[in-house]
């Protein structure tokens, strides 16, 4: 019965006539693939894929062959070739995508030397079982010292990390360890923050080579490692590790090197720390202070509108120069470069910004009266605005010479435009208080415009009954 899987999984691979090919340049195209596969043997397709986009390549493809021994042949003869100055990495396709992510024989190899390539370290590995997947990874070319190797099964990368982890290769010595994803990292124990050997170094002079780190931290005890990261062009980037065989060395020169200096630059030596936890301790200890940052640059921002269609930014910089020292200001235009008449000048403290505010807002430029205010984000903004609208909406219910009772549940208002003879009329006070008293309305005497429209309000219950009642009687009507 346990052999039963091994059977499946050998006949499943015998099957196989398609391979996957990765890691390639950026400028390898369909017809440097064929080349180099036709070279070999004969192939059913191939496909290089691109971004449907922009066309550009992903820098991976996959190539189907007629039988599984022609593909076998590629795959021997090709895994690891360099095609125009990167290697190649060739791997049978796999359609299930739980292989690849569930980690199952997926090995992380690191303290590799910078001669160790890829298809060394797959010829290490190979001899516990099949490999599926083999890579360095590189940087413009060069080793960052570590790589993956994933095998066909759990059994066959437990039997690999037992006998190759703490080896030595290259005088150093390797780390082997069970592949864990990201997402699936915690952060580093009170035992494993006591018990680091890596340390990292910054504040390097240009001419600072490794040997002379090797022999500045070899006083403190045995040295495994030492590296000096550079960037493309092979120029130090101002930094490294060193990497100690016990943690007491490694304590005892953080105790005596951080803070010494090395030529004319300070050192800093500490414990090196993953990406992650240094953000997370930087985020922490920077809390307070990037928040009174932001704080400050927002009373510090000045928001100005009513500006003339030819202020540019020159102009609206020298209009507020006079108040203190400008950081940046800015006219906002629209797409066709036109003004949108207003802007932004940011000063350098608050109290610059509030001084602008007392001296410039209400000013006359040209034809327009500056409005001046502390400029404030949308989200502060919306608030506010929905009172003032609100508060707006119900003012503008009634006109400004009507005083209308509201009861306690508002029934609905009608607005009703007054009917118009057509006969002339002569210009006479008009007396709308006993037809207001009707309808709930006072008004005074005053010369009238007979096109004006009369807000009224009707009780709901009796507005069929007011509209059917008879004119005033004859002492109270229109002369």
């Amino acid at each position: 019965m346990a052999a039963a899987p091994l059977l499946h999984a050998a006949a499943d691979l015998r099957q196989k006539t398609s391979l996957y090919v990765g890691d390639l340049h950026p400028e390898v195209t369909e017809m440097d693939l064929r080349t180099v596969f036709c070279s070999v043997c004969p192939f059913f397709t191939l496909r290089l894929c691109r971004c449907a986009f922009t066309g550009k390549s992903l820098c991976y493809g996959y190539v189907n062959f007629y039988s599984h021994m022609q593909a076998s042949e590629a795959l021997r003869k090709l895994n690891h070739m360099y095609l125009k100055g990167k290697s190649m990495r060739l791997m049978w396709c796999q359609r299930d995508p739980f292989a690849r992510k569930s980690g199952i024989g997926n090995l992380f190899v690191k303290n590799l030397d910078s001669s160790i390539d890829s298809a060394r370290l797959e010829s290490m590995f190979c001899k516990f079982g099949t490999i599926l997947s083999c890579k360095v990874a590189e940087e413009h070319g060069k080793s960052k010292g570590f790589g993956f190797v994933q095998f066909d099964s759990e059994y066959s990368a437990l039997a690999a990390r037992s006998a190759l982890h703490d080896t030595m290769l290259e005088g150093k010595k390797l780390y082997v360890s069970k592949f864990i994803k990201k997402s699936e990292r915690t952060a580093p124990t009170l035992s494993e923050e006591s018990n680091f050997t890596n340390l990292y170094v910054k504040n390097l002079a240009d001419n600072i080579t490794e040997d002379t780190l090797q022999n500045m931290f070899a006083v403190f005890g045995k040295v495994c490692n030492v590296v000096i990261m550079k960037d493309h062009e092979g120029t130090s980037r101002g930094f490294g590790f060193v990497n100690f065989d016990s943690p007491e060395g490694a304590k005892k020169a953080v105790d005596a090197l951080n803070g010494s200096l090395l030529g004319s630059r300070t050192l800093f030596v500490g414990r090196a720390q993953k990406k992650a936890e240094r953000i997370k301790i930087l985020q922490h200890a920077d809390k307070d202070i990037f928040n009174n940052h932001i704080e400050k640059l927002k009373l510090s921002n000045v928001y100005v509108k009513n500006l003339d269609v030819r202020i540019d930014d020159n102009k609206l910089r020298e209009i507020f120069s006079a108040c203190g020292k400008i950081v940046s200001a800015k006219v906002m235009r629209y797409d066709n470069g036109v003004s949108r008449k207003f802007g932004f000048v940011c000063f350098s403290s608050p109290e610059e910004a509030k001084k602008a505010l007392n001296t410039l807002n209400g000013i006359m430029f040209g034809r327009k009266s500056l409005y001046v205010a502390i400029a404030r984000c949308r989200r502060d903004r919306h608030p506010e605005q929905g009172k003032y609208f609100a508060a707006r909406q119900s003012q503008s219910l009634y006109p400004s010479n009507c005083n209308v009772i509201a009861p306690p549940i508002g029934p609905p208002y009608y607005n009703l435009p007054t009917f118009h003879p057509p006969i002339s009329f002569r210009q006479h006070p008009i007396s709308y208080q006993n037809f207001g008293a009707n309808m709930g309305v006072q008004c005074p005497l005053g010369v009238e415009n007979y096109q004006q429209q009369f807000y009224s309000y009707f009780p709901l219950g009796q507005t069929h009954q007011q509209l059917r009642t008879p004119l005033p009687s004859s002492d109270n009507r229109i002369l």
